[in-house]
């Protein structure tokens, strides 16, 4: 191939340029907060919750989540073990502990009954995550979190755009989390969204944004220890012009995936992850199994597509090998996932072309 075939990348068009231009030249003064509040509105609106804040990542709106529900010394967080590792990092910064539950296979979304198992008199929340775009199983999460009175965090950093059963991913939990960071279907380069329909956990989770500032005594006066997390202006131009193209954006991915269907979707050495009966995916990342390769083979299979300018990725490595964190169960899903998954190219630059050449590669390789 004579051009690079890119893992993930945007969409760029002159709406992006002129509300960036716009930012530029008159998003200052009285208007520094514009595209910020304009954002903010939108992805709320968009979502179905009453709340947002934009922060400078992703990972801010996780541990601004944990940070706002009290969080700490003593306290199980159930993480699944699938996932970049931003997920358990932000529960981590606040001395909580994360217990790391398996996935289901079809999905590689976090399996209710591993989180039953998992869950001890310590646990406080359940940190989820929709992994690469594919819904989780929100009704039996949000049951166990009623039963056993546990917080609930929507980790939906790749997952705009994904509904389950008709609603927006995003709106189940006590927060939800966005990211824009440059590989995801809607960009700005870095950025991300927290989202909460209580007015309490909004304010908490503000505050703790803005420094703990409250001006209580005295101008710039803080009450906590405090974080600036706060998004720019600039970037909330650009990220507003991507959701305000969201839906052509997500047509996109889910188009690609569809190709990829069509051309590896029947070969019985191949096992793509699909949107489950009732859910819609963004196809974010579109993702695949090889149940009967070992992983130095797929290691292999990845080298020689890099070769020939094909930037596909293995799938996470589980979180509860890592140094800093335990495991307490073996978790033999997200194990197999680790040596045998890969997620394929889905860059908006794509063309159908593009993805046969993907295709026909892997299938020599393999």
């Amino acid at each position: 191939m004579n051009h690079k075939i890119s893992f993930a990348g945007p969409s760029i068009t002159e709406k992006e340029v002129s509300y960036v231009l716009d930012a530029v030249q008159n998003g200052w003064y009285e208007h520094c907060e514009d595209y910020i509040k304009r954002l903010e509105k939108a992805f709320a609106e968009y979502v179905g919750v009453k709340y947002a804040i934009a922060v400078h990542c992703c990972t801010h709106a996780l541990h601004l989540a944990c940070a706002a529900l009290g969080l700490g010394e003593g306290d199980e967080v159930i993480v699944t073990d699938f996932s970049w590792v931003a997920t358990a990092h932000a529960v981590a910064y606040t001395g909580a502990k994360c217990v790391f539950a398996d996935v289901e296979p079809d999905t590689w979304t976090i399996d209710p009954d591993c989180v039953r198992k998992a869950i001890t008199p310590r646990t406080r929340a359940i940190m989820l995550v929709h992994s690469f775009g594919q819904p989780a199983m929100m009704d039996e999460i949000m049951k166990l979190a009623e039963e056993y009175g546990l917080f609930v965090i929507e980790d939906a950093a790749p997952a705009v755009g994904a509904e389950y059963h008709g609603k927006k991913v995003g709106s189940f939990g006590d927060f939800s989390c966005f990211s824009f960071q440059g590989a995801k279907m809607t960009v700005s380069g870095e950025g991300g969204v927290l989202l909460t329909d209580s007015e309490d956990l909004y304010r908490k989770a503000y505050r703790l944004s803005d420094m703990g500032r409250t001006d209580r005594e005295a101008v710039f006066w803080s009450d906590e220890l405090g974080y600036q997390y706060t998004i720019s202006n600039l970037s909330a131009a650009l990220a507003l012009a991507q959701l305000e193209r969201v839906d052509d954006l997500m047509q996109k991915k889910r188009n690609l995936f569809e190709r990829y269907d069509s051309d590896l979707g029947g070969i019985g050495k191949i096992r793509l992850v699909r949107e489950r009966e009732g859910c819609r995916s963004n196809y974010c990342y579109p993702s695949l199994l090889l149940p009967g390769v070992l992983q130095e083979k797929r290691d292999r299979i990845l080298e020689a597509l890099r070769a020939r300018n094909i930037h596909a990725r293995p799938a996470f490595p589980r979180m509860s090998r890592f140094p800093m964190y335990e495991q307490r169960f073996e978790n033999p899903v997200c194990a197999a996932i680790e040596q045998k998954g890969i997620c394929l190219p889905s860059a908006a630059n794509m063309t159908d072309e593009d993805v046969d050449f993907v295709c026909d590669t892997f299938l020599e390789l393999l």
